[in-house]
């Protein structure tokens, strides 16, 4: 259900509403509608005697997959998003879930309707120029199939479980004393200087026999191991593909303005109010009908009987519909009113309408110019669209047993691509693509030499593929990888020089030798490091960590080591001084935002203990 919603919100109501629901699916699981369909017979958990259906846990599974497939695109593994790959996970977060729903109840946490709707309207998804606009808010509720109150339940809920989140969170707290140490550690400091010795210039120096590449070949086959591998050739189709060539005629262009100028001229827009009832008795409804006979102002009794929050405080207005916002019976009682006119109760899903049509209002169309530009794109759009959707109806039946893509595709106007070898774990672009790698390697495709059905993508993206090259897995040749290893001797051997000649420095400065003036003798680069913290990227990084590791110098003479790094260049360090981090030297700005750091990690801490200790003590049972 959450994901749905999240489906049909668009802009920033997409954002806003996934990001108010995105702290129920840290502490609680993706679908927190935990029972909402009920406790049918299909249950697949019981937690405390609540059940979760399998509805629920299809819900869930959904969500999952359509979020995973919203962060990473289409080149996600097909395994990865099966059923059986994600229901265990799943599962288990919707037991959370229910864990911590019952929790929230039992500790008797509540929020008023006034409270929750407060929270609806604040939504800025729910909202135009500032304010809270109910149209905008009845047409998602529409969309989504949620009653006011429906949704108001859902928010509820979400909001009571984050009421019971923050109190654990919230009463977490951390020591100086804890700070102290912390800050002693993170923010320590080292003092040391260093040369590297580069390995690079001896390695035109170093000569390697092609014996001592036969043996270092032989001993390590499995660095040379070679997965199964395809290459293909493949037709890819977009619309896009096709849109280039479109010309769109000038008298086209203006007959589809002229339609559009028809359809403003044929179009109005209607402006309703309604007092909306939830479930009323016969006994309202009738006082309501009875007060509009009086001449009792429409607004007023809105503000006093409706049921929708939304509008209520605006007299019951919902703004303009052109015929397609309210739901059907709704729209054709108000279709039927004079301005001014209040309808007999008309029966919705939502509930019960008195509807009073406020004002009629016709559609001013936009000039051609305004309208040009975009309607030769619309135009060219959907030729493209429809050319692509020939192209793709004819694809299957030009590549079935096609000996190669070239003749398909001269019959389409498109090019063959083709790829790279690539194995079971992807390639580059769309060899990436999970269906494009499950179809490579289909036996019939990558044994038979059959062209692979045509695969949708997405709704505007179809490829076919055949494979034109295949490798067994073994072992690369010696030919394919002499080179490397070649390389690999020579910068071991010139490694192991170095290594001699780094000892000889390390062994030197332990003598009380003069960094700077042997540096200089060996025509090294002396590099001074002051005031350095933990981490960096690459050989630093390599340098800060060896510095990092080395115990606290107990004299003023310093500890000196000697180390290869990644690349075989040799290191020589000398650590003269250590400095642990301490809280006080840290401004008050940075000492508020580390204690607020390390209690919200604290409050995390302790969310989760709260979260397995209840999971713990619950009665949990799940359905094999």
């Amino acid at each position: 259900m959450l994901q749905s919603m999240r489906d049909n919100l668009k802009g920033t109501a997409a954002i806003i509403v996934a990001a108010f629901f995105g702290f129920i699916m840290v502490i609680g699981g993706i679908d927190f509608f935990t029972g909402a369909s009920g406790g049918s017979a299909d249950a697949v958990a019981e937690v405390n005697g609540e059940k979760i259906s399998n509805l629920d846990l299809q819900r869930a599974i959904q969500n999952r997959r359509a979020m995973i497939m919203n962060q990473y695109g289409e080149n996600v593994p097909a395994d990865l998003l099966s059923d059986e790959q994600l229901r265990g996970p799943v599962l288990q977060q919707l037991v959370n879930s229910a864990v911590m729903q019952q929790a929230a109840k039992d500790s008797g946490m509540a929020m008023s309707t006034a409270a929750v709707d407060r929270e609806i309207v604040q939504i800025p998804g729910f909202q135009v120029n500032g304010q809270f606009d109910p149209q905008t808010f009845r047409m998602w509720l529409g969309q989504n199939r949620f009653t006011p109150a429906g949704f108001r339940q859902v928010m509820e809920r979400d909001l009571v479980l984050q009421q019971y989140a923050d109190a654990v969170t919230e009463s977490a707290f951390t020591t100086r004393a804890n700070a102290e140490e912390i800050v002693a550690i993170s923010m320590e400091e080292r003092d040391f200087d260093y040369a590297v010795l580069p390995v690079e210039p001896l390695l035109s120096e170093v000569q390697v026999s092609e014996e001592e590449i036969q043996q270092y070949y032989d001993a390590n086959q499995n660095a040379f191991a070679r997965p199964e591998q395809v290459a293909i050739e493949y037709i890819e189709l977009k619309p896009e593909m096709f849109a280039a060539s479109i010309d769109i005629a000038d008298q086209d262009v203006r007959a589809q303005y002229e339609q559009e100028v028809k359809g403003f001229a044929a179009s109005e827009r209607r402006r309703a109010a309604h007092i909306l009832l939830e479930e009323p008795t016969e006994e309202v409804i009738e006082e309501i009908r009875s007060k509009l006979a009086e001449g009792e102002d429409f607004a007023e009794l809105a503000k006093s009987y409706s049921a929708d929050f939304g509008s209520r405080d605006e007299g019951g207005d919902l703004g303009f519909s052109s015929g397609d916002v309210f739901p059907e019976a709704f729209e054709e009682a108000l279709a039927g009113l004079e301005v001014g006119q209040v309808s007999e109760p008309v029966e919705t899903d939502s509930g019960t309408h008195f509807i009073k049509l406020l004002e009629v209002a016709g559609a001013e169309p936009p000039s051609f110019e305004e309208r040009e530009a975009a309607i030769r794109q619309q135009l060219q759009n959907a030729e493209a669209e429809r050319e692509f959707v020939g192209a793709l109806s004819r694809l299957a039946d030009l590549a079935y047993n096609a000996e190669s893509l070239a003749g398909p595709a001269e019959e389409l106007g498109v090019k063959v691509e083709t790829s790279e070898l690539f194995d079971r774990q992807g390639g580059a672009g769309i060899t990436a693509n999970s269906q494009v790698i499950d179809a490579a390697f289909a036996p019939e495709v990558m044994l038979d030499g059959n062209t692979s059905d045509v695969l949708n993508l997405s709704n505007d993206h179809a490829v076919v593929l055949r494979v034109t090259e295949h490798k067994a897995e073994g072992t690369y040749p010696l030919a394919e990888v002499r080179e490397q290893i070649a390389q690999r001797l020579k910068r071991d051997k010139a490694s192991a020089q170095l290594a001699e000649e780094a000892e000889s420095l390390k062994q030197a400065l332990e003598g009380a030798a003069d960094f700077a003036a042997l540096a200089e003798e060996k025509g090294l680069t002396l590099e001074k490091s002051d005031g350095t913290r933990r981490g960096g990227m690459g050989q630093r990084g390599e340098i800060v960590e060896q510095a990092f590791a080395l115990p606290a110098p107990q004299s003023s003479g310093g500890l000196v080591t000697a180390f290869a790094t990644d690349s075989g260049d040799q290191v020589v360090l000398a650590l003269r001084e250590v400095r642990p981090g301490q809280l006080s030297r840290q401004s008050k700005e940075q000492r508020e935002a580390l204690m607020q750091q390390l209690g919200s990690m604290m409050g995390t801490s302790e969310l989760t203990a709260v979260q397995q200790y209840l999971k713990g003590q619950a009665d949990v049972e799940l359905t094999p």
